[in-house]
Parts: C-alpha cells; structure tokens; sequence
C-alpha cells in the first residue's frame, strides 16, 4: 500500500480516537474511585490500629493487622495506577508501525480499557475459557491501529445488546498461521434490536494490516440468567489478522 493510500486510512482512525478516549475516560474515572476509596478506608484503619497500640511497639495481632491493611492499599494503589497507565499509553500509541505483535496481550489491554465504559450498560467483557485458550498467538500487524479498532468494536456492542450482556473473545491460530479473533456479543435477557454494526475505517484498517473483518452474523447463545437455558440471539464477529512475520 502506497504512503498516501495508508494515509488515508489511518486518517479517520485519528478522527475517531479523540472519541474513544473520552468515551474510556468516562468510564475509568468512575472505576478509579473504587480503589482511591479502599486506599483512603485502609489509610485511615493502619493509623487507628496504631494510635489504639498502648506501647510504640505493636502487639503480634495488632502488626499482622497493620501489615493486612498495608497490603489493601498496595493491591488498591497498583489497580489505580494500571488503570490510569492504561488509558495514558492507549492515548499516546500512534499508529503506523508494523510489527509482530501478541494478540492475546492485546486484547487483555482492550478488556481493560473497555469493561469500565461499557458497565455503565451492562455489559461485562471477557475471555472464552477453555482448552483451547492459549497465551500467545502472534501477528504480524500495527499495534497500535489494531487495539484502537478492537476498543471501537467492544464499545460499540452495546447498541446491539441494549438489554446488557456479555461481550466475549477468544483468539486462535488457523493453519496457515494467521490469526483469528472471534468476538461474541451475547445478550442477559433480550434479543437485540439493532446489528452490532462495523464502521467501515475499521474494515479498511484490517485490510490496510492484511487480514479481514466479516459483517457481524446473528448467533445463538444460551441465557445465564434464565431457569430453563433458553436460546437468546447474539452476534459474533470474526476478523482475521496475518501471520507473523519471519523477518
């Protein structure tokens, strides 16, 4: 692809990516009063435990309690800081960089970054557990380009499962080496109303990357929240990413 053709391209994934970032930030600034909030709560519980000691050297029990409320505010503080590191790194990656590149860390960043966003609709994202899930799958593509099109494709689920749901990914190698990405949208209670729509910079960044990216197709998915299992219908969407690269 010629530079003035890849630049065209990659000219409304700028145009939509002042979008997305304000549409994550949303979303994280709400999840990060969670961990400020358990840092704040066990601060302030330590200082009790130490002004209640009657002598400066703490009792056995009154250390390990001390040492357990440390240990909150450690877990809380590295939540809130890999949440803000997060969106930081997401809103200075710049496209345009070939190279190969672990889908599944990649994805594990988009869960991140969208959960919070798309909680708000209720909707939560994960990971496909089952044999078949692997911690490595490689490919040869722009990282950068490939997480911000992946966040616009989890954020956008929510039109097409109004009623909340669960949007689920699973990634795999076929046997020609290039890289499978399934994304499933699958509805709590509802059917969806609306398709889970493809914005057309999305396919063009896939084939500007190599790969492919399918029309979103319905799907039937069993309901977690109903008594008797009935089929609900969900959408799944399968994009295709090259193989890596040897060079």
């Amino acid at each position: 692809m010629s530079p003035e053709n890849r630049q065209a391209v990659l000219a409304p994934a700028a145009a939509h990516k002042f979008e997305l970032i304000g549409r994550i930030s949303s979303g994280l600034a709400h999840e990060l009063n969670g961990p400020i909030g358990i840092a704040m709560g066990f601060s302030e519980l330590a200082k009790e435990a130490i002004d209640a000691s009657e002598t400066p050297d703490l009792s056995q029990a009154d250390t390990s309690k001390v040492r357990g409320y440390l240990e909150m505010i450690e877990s809380a503080s590295l939540r809130a800081r890999d949440l803000s590191r997060g969106i930081w790194n997401f809103a200075k990656a710049e496209p345009g960089t070939i190279s190969n590149i672990n889908i599944v860390d990649l994805l594990n960043s988009v869960q991140r970054l969208t959960a919070p966003a798309v909680k708000v609709a209720q909707i939560d994202v994960a990971r496909r557990g089952d044999n078949s899930s692997v911690d490595e799958v490689i490919s040869h593509a722009d990282s950068a380009l490939a997480q911000q099109i992946l966040v616009e494709l989890v954020l956008a689920s929510s039109e097409s499962i109004p009623g909340g749901g669960l949007v689920v990914w699973q990634v795999s190698q076929t046997d020609d080496g290039s890289v499978e990405i399934d994304l499933v949208a699958e509805p709590w209670n509802e059917d969806p109303t609306s398709e889970w729509d493809i914005p057309e910079y999305v396919r063009e960044s896939f084939k500007d990357m190599g790969g492919n990216i399918a029309d979103a197709v319905p799907t039937q998915v069993n309901s977690p929240t109903s008594e008797t299992n009935e089929e609900l219908t969900g959408w799944r969407i399968i994009a295709i990413l090259p193989p890596a690269s040897s060079d």
